[in-house]
């Protein structure tokens, strides 16, 4: 009856109406009934029905566990991926961030729950052992009660607040450890780059990206205080041309690649760990190409002939490099540019030709191919590079590297198919 005699909805009723078929059908118990038991089941029927595609009814189950354990980072991963399924994007980071948030476990300090209860108890787990109870001397022997030869799985546990050690049978505890397992937060740290893509191409992106034109001349490239690479300086000419005036964002990237390699993710983010090969097929297919080594100079200097295009040195605010922040054993710990890995595109102020983070957020990919010697044969016209190498240039400076990496003369090299998180680009395109 879903009426009871004096006119009241039965339980059954208010549970459909307020819960849900399928949790009411599984008999979920309410919060204050609930064990560390109760929840298991719970969390076992919701990973049945997810493994069978039953979606909903598996969000519904999750959720109702999450309402009994809301610390579960178990649940909370599970919830995120069916969550992710129906596209709720927003509510699948939330969770994960959440999962984020806790302390990594090392695997020793738990909680411990007896068989029926919902309180639990502080412990270190010391091992998981089998114990085979006729053929030991142990002095734990004392805190099992087995009948039988079979071995029993047993957990060996410190008891915090006790003070003791105790040899427990695992059939009669379950374990919660204090944080989430290191394989686990991994799995979603890989789910929320999963959602923050999702999320991108979701939103994508209108319009094209803005270019400065650059009036072409000749100008003194490398530097005498630099590398080897880097010299000698010489004269070098090009014509005029046209360049991004910010690194390609992942927006932009993803829109027309259909992929997003970055470690670090956001749509206005540099797209980073893309490959020279990758770079390259993105400018073709908007239309344009990248730089050549001598174009990406003479745009990045802007008409300046100090070591970085706003002087000989670094204060922090110029651009995004491995300040205090950056957790990499090269950082500077005396400076602070507001960032810990990659920038929003344009967080900094432009180079005199109106163009953003020519030094510094992330090392961009030029045409050229990468020769320490090529200064002493190139042409003074428009140097296409030298004849194929092993490693293609990069250029700028990026977030993972030192100050000293942003000098507008600075070069390195890296293989093509190269991925590296402070690696990505811009295009250009020719005036005529």
């Amino acid at each position: 009856m879903w009426v009871n005699r004096k006119g009241r909805l039965s339980a059954a009723l208010r549970c459909l109406l307020f819960v849900g078929v399928a949790v009411c059908l599984l008999g979920v118990p309410s919060p204050s009934q609930a064990s560390t038991d109760d929840v298991e089941a719970l969390i076992r029927k919701a990973d049945d029905s997810f493994n069978k595609n039953e979606f909903p009814i598996a969000e519904k189950l999750y959720t109702r566990a999450l309402e009994l354990d809301p610390d579960n980072p178990r649940v909370m991963h599970s919830l995120a991926q069916v969550k992710t399924h129906f596209k709720k994007y927003d509510e699948a980071l939330k969770l994960v961030n959440d999962v984020l948030a806790m302390p990594v476990a090392g695997g020793r300090n738990v909680i411990v729950f007896r068989k029926g209860s919902s309180e639990g108890e502080k412990a270190e787990l010391v091992d998981e052992i089998v114990l085979p109870p006729q053929r030991t001397n142990s002095n734990m022997r004392n805190y099992v009660d087995i009948e039988g030869n079979e071995p029993i799985p047993h957990y060996r546990l410190y008891f915090k607040e006790k003070d003791r050690m105790e040899l427990v049978p695992q059939s009669v505890v379950k374990l919660k450890y204090d944080g989430v397992l290191r394989a686990e937060y991994h799995e979603v740290e890989q789910l929320k780059a999963k959602v923050q893509k999702a999320m991108i191409a979701q939103q994508g992106v209108s319009g094209n990206e803005e270019m400065v034109a650059i009036q072409g001349g000749c100008f003194q490239m490398g530097s005498e205080q630099g590398t080897p690479a880097e010299q000698p300086v010489h004269e070098v000419c090009v014509d005029s041309f046209k360049m991004d005036t910010h690194e390609v964002t992942q927006a932009r990237f993803q829109a027309v690649m259909e992929s997003n390699p970055s470690a670090y993710n956001g749509p206005e983010l540099p797209v980073d760990s893309v490959t020279w090969n990758e770079a390259s097929q993105y400018c073709q297919k908007v239309g344009k190409r990248l730089p050549t080594e001598a174009e990406w100079e003479y745009a990045a200097r802007g008409g300046t002939k100090s070591h970085f295009y706003w002087g000989n040195t670094v204060k922090g605010n110029e651009a995004n490099f491995c300040d205090q922040a950056c957790q990499l054993n090269i950082r500077v710990v005396s400076i602070d540019d507001g960032f810990s890995t990659t920038s929003p595109v344009g967080k900094f102020k432009p180079n005199p030709y109106g163009l953003h983070d020519m030094a510094g957020n992330v090392a961009e990919w030029v045409a050229d191919w990468m020769d320490e010697n090529y200064y002493r044969l190139s042409p003074k016209d428009n140097p296409q590079g030298p004849s194929p190498q092993d490693n293609k240039g990069v250029r700028g400076g990026a977030w993972n590297t030192t100050a000293g990496f942003l000098r507008s003369s600075n070069r390195a090299g890296f293989l093509p198919d190269f991925r590296n998180p402070g690696v990505g680009f811009r295009c250009v395109a020719s005036s005529k």
